[in-house]
């Protein structure tokens, strides 16, 4: 018997060598383990959820700003409270950069609201304030996927 195990030994020690044979040996460990999961980054994952490109409402705060008009020796307090709306994916990253650059972010809209005069407000979309908001946002988003800017209240005073 001793013999018999030498002499299979024997023979399946060049066949084992061969480089086919390691080939097929490692695919169909690969096969039986498997590979796991791949790895997706976190704003991947948030896309492939059921609900990621629902839009949301995200809410930019409440705006308070007085602008002086020279020609006609007045005023103009302005009073706006923004939202933007956008994939459900995209609204927490929007949030958490809100939170970490508000200050940021609200200085840079009133310094493009401040720029506005009269006929720019009596405009019935708020075109142009809604671009400041946006042009706002993307000064701190790397990837501004804002859909529309909204507003829950607007209201300008001249005095």
């Amino acid at each position: 018997m001793l013999q018999r195990s030498d002499s299979l030994r024997n023979l399946l020690t060049p066949w084992l060598k061969t480089s086919w044979v390691r080939i097929a040996a490692l695919t169909a460990m690969v096969f039986l383990v498997g590979c796991g999961k791949p790895y997706r980054p976190p704003e991947q994952a948030a896309r492939d959820m059921p609900d990621a490109l629902v839009p949301v409402e995200v809410d930019l705060g409440k705006f308070e700003c007085t602008i002086p008009n020279d020609k006609t020796n007045s005023t103009i307090q302005i009073d706006f409270h923004p939202f933007a709306k956008l994939p459900r994916y995209k609204s927490q990253e929007l949030e958490q950069v809100l939170e970490s650059h508000k200050s940021r972010f609200r200085h840079d809209v009133l310094l493009r609201v401040r720029k506005f005069d009269r006929p720019t407000l009596n405009d019935p979309d708020l075109a142009q304030l809604r671009e400041a908001i946006v042009k706002a946002a993307g000064q701190i988003l790397k990837e501004n996927k804002i859909e529309m800017i909204g507003f829950y209240h607007f209201q300008f005073l001249e005095e």
